[in-house]
């Protein structure tokens, strides 16, 4: 294979990682996945006792590392010849990788808040919630609701709601 196709090969495999990088949309207050459209979550309402700023640590998929790869070896083609040149692609796969995890997983950090809350039940809960610009932030004596679908659980204002509502009416299906 000759060093132009093997350019070509290398700059098509990178493009294809670049392309599947998963998107940096987040799951919040008002950012739903699709997977939750349309799927009942129960709902518990308490009081925030505290909230804190905490650092998310993202996934790391790899990808950041082989883009990095594929970068670095492209760039370092053209260096030397022979063995040489052999030495400069490896070198720049090297580099170029971690260069790209680091830059990934730089790119996937992000902050968040721990709530602590108390649910009417009685019981204490924490819950580490991320944080989009245009959340809202709960503090202390707030009234709140958790929301639950599935395993994941998200904070939302419960201001807006009635503290007191009737029953609703059942409808009977007579034969």
């Amino acid at each position: 294979m000759n060093i132009q196709r093997s350019r070509l090969v290398l700059a098509g495999v990178g493009l294809g990682i670049l392309a599947m990088m998963p998107g940096c949309a987040t799951q919040g207050q008002s950012r739903y996945s699709h997977q939750e459209v349309g799927r009942a979550s129960q709902v518990a309402f308490g009081t925030v006792l505290a909230a804190r700023q905490v650092d998310i640590t993202g996934e790391n998929t790899g990808a950041g590392g082989l883009v990095g790869a594929t970068a670095g070896g492209l760039a370092m083609s053209n260096v030397g010849s022979g063995n040489g040149n052999i030495a400069a692609i490896l070198g720049g796969v090297v580099v170029g990788a971690v260069a790209g995890a680091v830059a990934e997983q730089a790119l996937s950090d992000r902050v968040g808040l721990e709530y602590v809350i108390t649910l009417a039940n009685g019981k204490t809960i924490t819950i580490v919630q991320e944080q989009a610009a245009t959340d809202q932030v709960f503090g202390p004596g707030d009234a709140v609701m958790v929301q639950t679908s599935g395993t994941y659980q998200r904070v939302l204002s419960a201001t807006h709601l009635p503290e007191e509502i009737t029953r609703p009416k059942e409808v009977r299906i007579v034969d």
